[in-house]
């Protein structure tokens, strides 16, 4: 039992316990509506065909609006929004480099969960091929008007990836497999391997310990048995479904078909405070 469940039976609380529920289903709801608009306006620009200004390539993009920054990162700080975003890039860029790979070297990058390109933003000087994918329709679409040097594609909660197989040297999902079940997240690693040329690297940002402090008793308890933790998975894909990775569930069971190189505690800077996992695809 959640400790806002415990409240409605403690004199004087119920009625506070009460609100958070509402305030909660409120939030739940206008995340919702928020993707179904965001969803029918990409449809309705699509069959309009109006093509809106864009970045000219070499020149800095714009920030994307608070909503979008809101949607994809659960903050609409534009501080926060570029700051985390450039530490989220150096960090990836640390990584690969203590796992022997240099991401000036590689000739095809994958920013999986890609959003408005928080992250991309960064990578843009590189000489890669930059690739960015997301469910989020308006977010690649704002990608495909400001970040011209790289490609992007939309896909669904659960499909195929528009990509041949053994097309990048590395992919990465920063913030995108703590949002979505169980089910979800096999399908993605399964999809992520494919795409990840024999020996390319995969970097994902997860829930740890640094946050075990957040779960109730039962939660804890699964936790620590190594089971996987998800809270709100029905609202897969948004900032309101929350996924908590056991170090062992990683190793054990979602990087099947991988090498674990390195597991770096509260170590994707730009997504704190969450682990880093260095991945390579056998």
């Amino acid at each position: 039992m959640r400790t806002r469940d415990l409240l409605r039976f403690v004199p004087g609380l119920s009625k506070l316990a009460h609100a958070l529920t509402a305030r909660e289903r409120e939030n739940r709801l206008l995340t919702e509506e928020c993707w179904r608009l965001a969803g029918e306006n990409h449809r309705l620009k699509a069959r309009s065909g109006a093509r809106p200004a864009r970045t000219e390539p070499g020149a800095a993009p714009p920030l994307p609006p608070e909503v979008l920054r809101l949607m994809v990162a659960g903050t609409g700080d534009a501080e926060w929004f570029l700051t985390a975003g450039k530490r989220a890039a150096d960090s990836l860029a640390a990584l690969l480099a203590r796992n022997g790979v240099a991401l000036e070297e590689c000739e095809a990058v994958l920013d999986f969960g890609c959003g408005c390109g928080r992250v991309l933003r960064h990578l843009t000087h590189l000489p890669a091929a930059l690739h960015g994918c997301d469910s989020n329709p308006v977010g690649v679409e704002w990608c495909v008007e400001h970040l011209p040097t790289a490609r992007f594609a939309v896909n669904a909660l659960e499909s195929s990836l528009d990509y041949d197989a053994g097309s990048f040297d590395v992919a990465y999902a920063l913030s995108v497999l703590t949002h979505l079940p169980q089910p979800l997240q096999f399908h993605w690693m399964r999809e992520l391997r494919r795409v990840l040329k024999p020996g390319g690297l995969l970097v994902v940002s997860l829930h740890g310990d640094a946050l075990v402090g957040k779960l109730n008793r039962a939660e804890r308890a699964d936790y620590r048995a190594g089971r996987l933790v998800v809270r709100s998975g029905e609202l897969a894909g948004t900032n309101h479904c929350a996924v908590f990775h056991p170090p062992a569930f990683v190793r054990e069971v979602l990087a099947d078909g991988f090498e674990v190189l390195e597991h770096a505690r509260e170590g994707a800077k730009g997504n704190p405070p969450q682990d880093a996992w260095v991945l390579r695809r056998k």
